[in-house]
């Protein structure tokens, strides 16, 4: 069952932290300080096909210096030119997140959303250790009428359609690679049968901060995923 909060899910993520930053971690291997999180907005794009809910995936090229070979969904840094809304987001402010929102899936995909048609889904912040920090809005949004997707980024090796499940499926598989925000979006989603399903499901859905933190136990370093519902000092915004 999709949760009402978006911190529901966490309990059904895998907290093992990646080889490569468990070995830069063991080695102290850090941003000291902490790098600032900047603004970036993802898109979870939805169409209904063949009686099954569907999602645009896209796989990274592994010379990205961000999220390197991974399955993400389309999206990226908000630009500062990007409109702010002073009035979103329970009066706290806008960094351009829905305005980038829209930009970033047409850069990336050639399909042309309506800001007001996004649907809030969720939001995380790279943990501290990392050298490049995202502080990420996903939206979820229905494929217009008429319009079709397209691979147009020039960032990544294929793009298209699957279903959740099918993307979990890959995941396991070791045929695709997942980071936590990606695979709780889709874990959530293959529980839903129509994007009208999604689309409800996100109408009075409560948004809580998601900032993972590296810890350190007896059989290596875990994610451990936060229960506060909203960001440390310093953290909601770059």
């Amino acid at each position: 069952m999709v949760g009402r909060s978006s911190r529901d899910v966490l309990r059904r993520l895998p907290t093992r932290v990646p080889d490569a930053l468990a070995a830069r971690l063991a080695e102290g291997g850090v941003t000291v300080p902490a790098a600032d999180s900047v603004p970036a907005a993802t898109v979870v794009l939805l169409r209904d096909h063949a009686g099954r809910l569907e999602t645009y995936l896209l796989h990274r090229h592994s010379r990205m210096p961000f999220a390197a070979g991974m399955v993400v969904f389309p999206g990226g840094r908000v630009d500062p030119t990007d409109p702010v809304d002073p009035e979103a987001f329970d009066g706290r402010g806008d960094h351009g997140w829905r305005s980038g929102a829209v930009r970033e899936t047409f850069e990336e995909t050639g399909v042309r959303l309506d800001p007001a048609a996004l649907v809030d889904w969720a939001h995380w912040i790279t943990p501290v250790c990392e050298p490049r920090r995202y502080d990420t809005r996903f939206y979820l949004a229905a494929l217009p009428a008429g319009q079709t997707a397209a691979d147009v980024s020039g960032e990544t090796v294929s793009a298209g359609w699957q279903t959740p499940a099918e993307a979990l499926a890959d995941a396991e598989a070791a045929r695709a690679r997942l980071m936590p925000p990606t695979r709780s979006v889709l874990l959530e989603l293959a529980e839903e049968l129509s994007v009208a399903g999604a689309l409800a499901a996100g109408s009075d859905r409560r948004i809580e901060v998601v900032l993972p933190e590296p810890v350190l136990r007896e059989d290596g370093w875990h994610f451990a995923y936060p229960l506060a519902s909203a960001a440390p000092a310093g953290e909601g915004s770059a």
